[in-house]
């Protein structure tokens, strides 16, 4: 009798003490993730694409990017994920724990537990190549694709930076932030209104400019 409840005691326990791979999973971006300099094993979630793809032996290596930074985070895992999945510009989802990065070049790493592709992509037909720099005008080809380089990333948050400052300044001021029409000189199949804006420096032009 005192063995069951001895045994019976020791169950209790065991089910009330967290397991590891039950743990609630934190979803962090690329960004949150690169800036966690405590990290210590905390089981985390990220999503993004794959920006470089490197397969040795026993060990894969993936970098993958969210656009929440211009720095990608690595990801380790061991040979049993399938590479050929894994392959560039791929959307990937990736489960594991967020460690300290043995090598200089990062503080910290995600050891992969589970990898899940949401996306597949074909590198062969993907525009964009690995260690390729391509030009402004063949990025200008991709506009739904073209913010996932550094070259466009970057301006894309001086712009947002900018955009936000100038708001930022006007409302202080008081300003009430509006939309008004748009004048222009393209009429789209009869969805605008032909008209004068006259202006008081044209006298040269007759008084107006026609639109």
């Amino acid at each position: 009798m005192l063995g069951a409840r001895c045994l019976l005691r020791a169950l209790r326990s065991c089910s009330s003490a967290p397991c590891p791979r039950h743990q609630p999973v934190a979803k962090l971006s690329v960004r949150d993730a690169l800036g966690a300099q405590n990290a210590s094993g905390e089981r985390v979630k990220v999503q993004g694409w794959i920006r470089s793809v490197r397969s040795q032996k026993e060990v894969l290596f993936l970098h993958v990017n969210d656009g929440s930074s211009l720095e990608s985070l690595q990801v380790v895992a061991d040979s049993s994920f399938d590479s050929r999945e894994l392959a560039f510009g791929s959307s990937v989802e990736v489960q594991g724990q967020l460690v300290k990065s043995p090598s200089k070049r990062q503080s910290v790493e995600l050891k992969a537990e589970k990898i899940e592709v949401v996306g597949n992509c074909d590198a062969k037909a993907f525009p964009f190549k690995y260690k390729e720099r391509h030009p402004l005008e063949y990025l200008r080809q991709y506009p739904h694709l073209r913010c996932r380089t550094n070259v466009l990333g970057s301006i894309l948050r001086v712009r947002s930076e900018a955009t936000a400052a100038i708001h930022s300044f006007f409302k202080d001021s008081g300003f009430v932030h509006i939309h008004t029409p748009v004048i222009t000189s393209n009429d789209c199949e009869g969805a605008g209104e032909l008209f004068q804006v006259e202006v008081s420096c044209a006298s040269h032009l007759g008084g107006y400019i026609p639109l």
